[in-house]
């Protein structure tokens, strides 16, 4: 992998955080990332019709689709651009200081804006009070920036080695002109995988991990992803997806949304509806892909901390201590060499999105405790 950044200067735009507790920097960093890919044998879906097929396939009780797709390694190289924002405290004193930042990777179907939602559901502005800075990016095929081909370039393995190049701007200063001593990779539920896969592939990318919305548990991951109700986005209502190829995908309605990542009534209408409104896409080719970058980051020796709603669906099928604590093999699991000081939580009352609840804070608490446990400052 290699890897360099351009940065322009009429995309850097500044701002604050949701609830104004931390001054932020967005910006489009492109990135020259080449990686090996699997060559999928699948055309793109024609219509509708087309991708529940594909659908139905992968999720039939014995689907040998990931196998018959799979024709082998696939080159990829490209020049990316990638939405960003790196947040330090508010307070100019305390933000000189700041040596730690805290990279943050959103899951499929959200975005970025997952870590500052609004005030009192932001872990930026959390962070920020706590001391720390933080970066979060969308993924490539999300959001504001690049679409390359949803089948064949935007898979798992891509989303690793952009995550990578990311992390080594951050600790060489190439990013806001900022040099950071401490990376803290933290990720949900999908860019959970893409974090442990970083971690496990470039051990020294991270000073500490944390991820969430993941269990080793993959039993109820097949009802979850039917209950997305996935439609070709470019036919979406909202027409935000409008020009994208037919294997960009998106969940179809607020009850596709609902289902799979809330716990009613333990959340605000108003987030939620706000969460819908910003909904983004998934690709085919990460659909596919994914697990195959799922395995043990058999080198990485600091600490992890293991962040779950307590009615977690996706991971969990509604209940995270049935039949018992589902966060307790994680660790073991995932960092088998894991250093002392790790942790485990399960968030009362959340869903998968677990920062889209009210009982956010209390994640977010035992997050940032979590790390001041480990003199990570």
């Amino acid at each position: 992998m290699w890897f360099s950044c351009v940065q322009a200067s009429n995309s850097l735009v500044t701002g604050k955080s949701a609830g104004r507790k931390a001054s932020c920097i967005t910006s489009v960093i492109r990135v020259d990332v080449s990686t090996e890919n699997i060559k999928l044998l699948l055309n793109e879906p024609a219509d509708q019709a087309a991708l529940t097929e594909v659908l139905v396939e992968l999720l039939q009780v014995d689907s040998t689709l990931a196998n018959t797709t799979d024709g082998g390694p696939n080159n990829i190289t490209g020049n990316y651009g990638i939405y960003s924002k790196l947040c330090v405290p508010t307070d100019s004193s305390v933000a000189k200081s700041v040596s730690t930042v805290q990279f943050l990777t959103h899951g499929d179907t959200l975005y970025s804006g997952y870590w500052d939602i609004a005030p009192e559901y932001s872990y930026v502005d959390a962070a920020a009070q706590a001391g720390y800075a933080t970066f979060s990016y969308d993924k490539i095929g999300v959001g504001q920036f690049d679409h390359p081909d949803p089948i064949q370039v935007v898979q798992g393995p891509l989303q690793v080695e952009i995550a990578h190049a990311l992390v080594q701007l951050l600790r060489s200063a190439q990013i806001g002109s900022r040099k950071f001593k401490k990376v803290v990779g933290v990720g949900h539920s999908a860019g959970s995988t893409i974090t442990v896969a970083v971690s496990a592939k470039y051990p020294k990318d991270f000073d500490a991990v944390i991820i969430s919305g993941t269990t080793i548990s993959t039993t109820s991951v097949p009802i979850s992803l039917a209950s997305f109700s996935f439609e070709v986005a470019k036919n979406d209502p909202s027409g935000k997806f409008a020009g994208l190829r037919n294997a960009y995908i998106v969940q179809a309605t607020p009850q596709s949304l609902q289902f799979p990542f809330y716990r009613y009534p333990n959340f605000d209408p108003a987030i939620f509806n706000l969460q819908y409104e910003n909904k983004q896409t998934q690709t085919l080719g990460e659909l596919l892909t994914l697990a195959r970058i799922v395995g043990p980051a058999a080198e990485f020796t600091g600490p992890i901390d293991v962040v779950n709603g307590e009615n977690d669906f996706v991971f969990c099928g509604g209940d995270c201590k049935y039949p018992t604590d589902q966060n307790v093999p994680v660790i073991p699991a995932f960092y088998p060499k894991v250093g002392p000081g790790s942790q485990t939580f399960l968030v009362p009352g959340a869903g998968h999105a677990i920062n889209a609840h009210k009982s956010a804070p209390k994640a977010f608490d035992q997050m940032l405790g979590f790390l001041k446990t480990n003199g990570i400052l």
